[in-house]
């Protein structure tokens, strides 16, 4: 391990402090600085195959990639907790899934954040972006990952996290998260046995929980990587591979996690609900196999509440134009749930259950078979009520008190399929709920039973009914408090 010279809040590509958003743009009045490492290593090639752990094929590749660490500076206020995250790789460049939602959530409590550039692809794309910066990356091989995984759980259980959190103590807790294909990732690694292979070679687990969010098993190609997959592949529009993928059958048991010694949530926006329909599993306490599958309805594959075009920095040093159009309105709900289940997961490493939520229920067609690809969900849905709302999973303010209709344009592809949100009219408001008063009102007892349950945080309750109130539509000349 050896720091990337120079200002890495101003130069590291996906620093959020070179974001122009809150509280992204006030990192180190938080008292939160951002650096920058190159992490070295070997890792075993495995073969796949159906053993457990998988059979090491006796060749190794060697990795150096780049770690984005964002950390209290002091160690006073660190909390003690690491959030590390396998950055997403799917646009061909390191994408933010996590940091843009969690990271209010983790700078008010005081976490640390190591987001590691996690594949080929993604480390060549540094290497073009900044010769001179990350000229000295190399990933031989994609399978690297899976000792590059354990390798960086087992250097954040020992002070400073071997020089990655330099000046902190050594971590209470290290939780792993993944989203979308990175998700996915993780799923391999525990379903692979990597995770106790791991455990036996280091003396210890590599990390005390996990968190896979917003990928599905069912989901093809992609919803379980091959633990010898090297390469990219193609999709059409609507995600069929264009590639010719050798994947796991999709009743393959590995597609479903289970048995893993350390807590475990799967994180799902509806979209995924939809296609992990033959793969879902019921939750357990039971030692040795610790499971949670939250389900969010109404809410779509990309939550990203990050504006892209405070990303210029970024988009610059990709080449790609600067959006100019503003994002779509997305899941506002994102932050507030993602935060109570980090806490919630964090909680379960402890000894504390996390809260179990119904999935979503869902409808098949009775003509609907099984696509083999697992691509094609056309004739599965989710059970609605008269908003269209998903019923069942994790509920959230927006879909307990509906001021808007929240739905896919479309369904032609498995995931990141576009959503919106349709704000009522107030004359719509008014006839469901009288004044915003006692909108605001319903909104607070809402909110109140949903931290009563350990959805939403007690810190975040009144910030949560004050976005909920100000997004109405409700006329200016009336306030909030008429």
């Amino acid at each position: 391990m050896s720091p990337i010279a120079g200002n890495a809040a101003a130069e590291a590509f996906l620093s959020p402090a070179r974001w122009s958003a809150a509280p992204h743009d006030r990192l180190e009045a938080a008292g939160y600085s951002v650096d920058e490492f190159v992490l070295r290593g070997q890792s075993r090639l495995f073969t796949e195959g159906h053993a457990r752990p998988p059979r090491a094929s006796g060749v190794t590749a060697q990795y150096a990639t780049r770690v984005l660490a964002i950390r209290p500076a002091g160690d006073a206020d660190f909390s003690g907790v690491v959030q590390v995250e396998l950055i997403n790789p799917s646009t061909g460049a390191d994408f933010p899934m996590f940091w843009p939602d969690a990271g209010p959530h983790l700078i008010r409590a005081g976490h640390a954040y190591l987001g590691v550039t996690c594949k080929r692809v993604t480390v060549d794309a540094l290497r073009r972006i900044s010769p001179e910066r990350y000229g000295a990356l190399d990933f031989g091989h994609d399978g690297a990952i899976w000792d590059l995984v354990g390798a960086l759980g087992g250097a954040c259980r020992r002070d400073q996290a071997d020089g990655l959190l330099p000046g902190l103590r050594a971590p209470e807790r290290t939780l792993i998260n993944g989203w979308s294909q990175s998700g996915s990732f993780l799923r391999t690694y525990l379903s692979e046995g990597l995770h106790e292979l791991h455990r036996q070679e280091l003396g210890h687990d590599p990390y005390d929980g996990y968190l896979i969010g917003v990928s599905s098993g069912a989901f093809g190609p992609m919803g379980y990587v091959n633990v010898d997959r090297d390469g990219e592949g193609e999709f059409d529009d609507e995600l069929r591979p264009l590639t010719h993928f050798e994947i796991v059958p999709l009743d393959d048991p590995r597609r479903v996690v289970r048995g893993s010694p350390v807590p475990v949530i799967e994180f799902m926006s509806e979209e995924e609900a939809v296609t992990h329909l033959w793969h879902q599993r019921p939750d357990s306490d039971v030692p040795g196999d610790l499971y949670r599958c939250y389900q969010i309805p109404a809410r779509g594959h990309e939550s990203g509440l990050l504006d892209d075009r405070v990303r210029v920095a970024d988009h610059l040093a990709l080449g790609d134009p600067i959006p100019s159009e503003p994002l779509p309105v997305r899941h506002r709900a994102s932050e507030y749930l993602l935060a109570a289940t980090l806490e919630n997961l964090l909680d379960w490493t402890r000894g504390v259950p996390a809260p179990r939520a119904d999935p979503i229920p869902l409808r098949v067609d009775p003509d609907f078979s099984r696509d083999p690809l697992g691509v094609d969900f056309s004739g599965i849905s989710a059970v609605t009520d008269a908003d269209g709302h998903a019923l069942g999973g994790v509920r959230y303010l927006e879909v307990e008190l509906p001021v808007a209709h929240m739905a896919a344009l479309s369904w032609d592809a498995p995931a990141m399929n576009p959503w919106a949100h349709r704000l009522f009219d107030a004359a719509e408001l008014r006839r469901r709920y009288g004044s915003p008063a006692a909108l605001r009102e319903c909104a607070e007892g809402v909110v109140a039973g949903l931290v009563a349950e350990r959805w939403y945080l007690p810190a975040d309750a009144a910030r949560a009914v004050d976005a909920f109130m100000a997004s109405l539509q409700f006329p200016h000349s009336v306030g909030v408090n008429n």
